[in-house]
């Protein structure tokens, strides 16, 4: 499906990119060394009126699409990836999950407060023995009364530490396998709900990332946001998510690492001239622009699909797979340019490699993405038009 930007699109992109390298670059470097969140990022994003994008008006959004909420993601990403996850969280799988499933009282309770930018949101799916194998997760939620109650933990919790309303993927009932899987909303301060401390991690260290710890938690029984049986809804949120917001990422941090060492090569003289005259140099640029070239035309077509009315778990995968190994070899070349100061931690690029190296894993890992692609094709749904 062809795409072209409209002048709004631009428009858009150009005042996030503006933001972005007025607030959000300077304070990059200091929010992956102190791994503090930079919560004031999404109140900036949202006095500008890009939080909650695209909920609807009738919710206090603007009600924009895929495509927009991409080009905001990956450029904010170019300058700032810790405060891309937060926003990949907070106008992500958790209010996405309130718009297309909630009811209406938890639609009018907490949509609009996502648009002002009042309700930092999370998301709980992974656990020790359970990542992409969902049939498996242990976090059970049993009624009582008017309630719920939750035993269990969830691990690998990005945003945790910052956010006041989580999306907690649990068992019911105690029925075996997918079936038995369901969602419900826990706020923060909820009775028997608490969360760990923060996770080092390689990259993405300002993302307040923790476990959630269940210890005879109770909720609302009105907190319920997806029965048992119902995964597949929820897997069809979760597609809209996948392209949203990681692999903007990925392309808006290939792109600040493609953008530095182009001007490092210009400035960088060995035997007595630039380096981005030498041949070997210039194939490693070319490559790095073919990569993103490429990436963004997957991911914006993508986009454009599930604007259109046709998303397809297909091009999720297909789009993340190969933008998630795209921005590990544009990062990795990037960083051979740069030489060994690219290694020095007072510079950006050891972090951009950094960053990237974890988006393969997240989201569903490239094998099982590759997993879904196959079956797509041998099943006889995939198309390449």
């Amino acid at each position: 499906m062809p795409y072209e930007l409209t002048e709004e699109q631009r428009l858009i992109r150009a005042s996030v990119r503006e933001i972005a390298e007025k607030h959000f670059k300077p304070k990059a470097q200091e929010v992956d060394r102190t791994r503090r969140p930079p919560v004031e990022n999404l109140k900036i994003l949202a006095q500008n009126g890009f939080s909650g994008v695209f909920i609807p008006q009738q919710y206090g959004g603007p009600g924009l699409g895929l495509l927009d909420i991409v080009l905001i993601v990956e450029e904010v990403a170019r300058c700032c990836a810790n405060t891309a996850i937060l926003i990949g969280c907070t106008d992500g799988a958790t209010p996405r999950a309130i718009l297309h499933l909630g009811t209406e009282e938890q639609k009018r309770e907490y949509l609009p407060r996502i648009v002002r930018g009042e309700l930092p949101c999370a998301w709980g799916m992974s656990e020790p023995n359970a990542g992409s194998d969902v049939g498996s997760l242990q976090c059970k939620a049993v009624p009582d009364g008017d309630s719920y109650v939750i035993n269990g933990s969830k691990m690998w919790c990005s945003c945790a530490q910052v956010s006041d309303l989580f999306l907690v993927l649990v068992r019911f009932d105690g029925i075996s396998g997918m079936k038995g899987v369901g969602a419900l909303l826990v706020p923060r301060g909820a009775p028997g709900f608490s969360i760990g401390k923060h996770i080092e991690l390689l990259g993405f260290r300002g993302t307040g990332m923790a476990e959630l710890v269940f210890d005879d938690c109770r909720v609302p029984r009105k907190n319920l946001i997806l029965p048992a049986g119902q995964m597949r809804s929820l897997f069809e949120v979760f597609n809209s998510d996948r392209i949203a917001t990681n692999p903007p990422i990925c392309i808006g941090v290939a792109q600040a690492a493609f953008e530095a060492a182009v001007d490092y090569a210009k400035q960088r003289v060995q035997f007595g001239k630039p380096i981005a005259e030498q041949q070997g140099i210039q194939w490693k640029l070319a490559d790095m622009a073919i990569d993103l070239e490429a990436g963004r035309a997957l991911l914006y077509r993508a986009a454009a699909r599930v604007d259109a009315g046709m998303p397809s778990a297909v091009d999720a995968s297909i789009t993340k797979t190969f933008v998630n190994e795209m921005s590990r070899r544009v990062t990795d070349q990037a960083m051979q340019i740069f030489g060994t100061i690219g290694l020095s931690e007072e510079l950006p690029m050891q972090r951009m490699v950094r960053d990237v190296r974890g988006m393969s894993i997240g989201y569903g890992t490239t094998e099982i993405h590759r997993n879904v692609i196959a079956r797509e094709i041998l099943e006889g749904r995939y198309s390449e038009i």
